[in-house]
């Protein structure tokens, strides 16, 4: 092995050896978490490009992040792929979620958050890896020797439960520390897994990737394979399924903390277009009043194939075909 490798090995299994349960996990990772669409665009190009790279390329097909925080942050620095070093960010619990209208701030709306899980050490064995210790939109220090991992302060990194006023500012900002790469990281050899929120979520980005694409990650993408990768504050499609004619849309309603009622636009559209057949449900001002929404289908969507899309607000937050063809 490489003194490179010694050292991340020796120091992988020190930092492993001072976190239990769902946080040893973390150890052994890194993580980039944007929103399905631009998740789509990560797995064709193989790659998780820097915020220019992927605004140069055309590939962000929604930007999630805080006008504000962009605003700080060096032009400098978007030239690096950015990865944290644990889940559940301060960021992400202000973006991740499908939040109602009234609820969004300076645009930092990630509605369905898909996350890239990569592998610590294969990440640290790359050349020119950058790490801080903050958030880089505060003017944290930038390391680029990894000796320097030492430094870090996993504790306050990992950090995940209360905390007094007086330690908010330091914890909130270690919580945001970051580990740059330059331009792009590559999925290949890199990618542990990636996580979502539900089998909802899983198909709907199932189906969206091409069929070698759809071989390739099936096996990879995991529905919350350990607790703490996601908040799940808000509203999110759990599960779809067709059972005897009747479509059973299981939701995730919001926590018990927030008040979501009547604030979402709800559209459901059941189309064959081979057989010019479209039918939409639409409902304004919506919440749903069960956990399980039961929809019966019309006579001419029975015994046929069709695809299902469910929008909140419009954003398609569920797309799936169902239904048998017809021979």
């Amino acid at each position: 092995m490489t003194k490179r490798e010694i050292f991340l090995t020796s120091f992988q299994k020190k930092l492993g050896s001072e976190f239990h349960g769902t946080q040893n996990w973390w150890t052994k990772s890194l993580f980039h978490f944007s929103d399905i669409l631009n998740a789509i665009s990560i797995l064709e190009n193989a790659s998780v490009y820097s915020r220019n790279r992927a605004i140069e390329l055309d590939l962000m097909q929604n930007d999630n992040a805080n006008n504000d925080v962009i605003a700080l942050t060096s032009d400098e620095h978007k030239n690096y792929a950015r990865l944290y070093f644990g889940p559940s960010t301060p960021t992400q619990k202000n973006n991740e979620g499908i939040k109602p209208i009234s609820e969004i701030s300076n645009e930092a709306h990630c509605p369905i958050p898909v996350m890239f899980i990569f592998d610590f050490k294969k990440v640290f064995m790359l050349d020119g890896v950058l790490f801080t210790d903050g958030n880089l939109a505060t003017n944290p220090n930038i390391y680029d020797d990894i000796q320097n991992l030492e430094i870090l302060n996993f504790h306050m990194i990992y950090h995940r439960t209360w905390f007094t006023p007086e330690h908010r500012n330091k914890i909130i900002n270690a919580r945001h520390s970051e580990v740059l790469v330059k331009d792009a990281l590559q999925l290949e050899n890199n990618l542990r897994l990636i996580a979502v929120r539900s089998e909802a979520e899983k198909e709907t980005l199932l189906h969206q990737l091409s069929a070698t694409l759809k071989e390739k990650y099936k096996n990879k993408i995991y529905v919350q394979p350990q607790t703490g990768i996601f908040t799940n504050d808000w509203l999110y499609v759990d599960k779809v399924s067709l059972l005897n004619d009747t479509i059973h849309i299981k939701w995730h309603k919001c926590s018990n903390s927030i008040s979501c009622n009547n604030q979402y636009n709800l559209k459901i559209v059941a189309r064959n277009e081979a057989e010019n057949i479209v039918k939409t449900l639409a409902k304004n001002s919506w919440y749903p009043k069960d956990s399980t929404q039961k929809i019966n289908l019309t006579e001419e969507l029975k015994n046929i194939e069709f695809e299902l899309e469910i929008y909140i607000d419009e954003i398609k937050v569920y797309v799936n075909k169902f239904g048998e063809s017809i021979v």
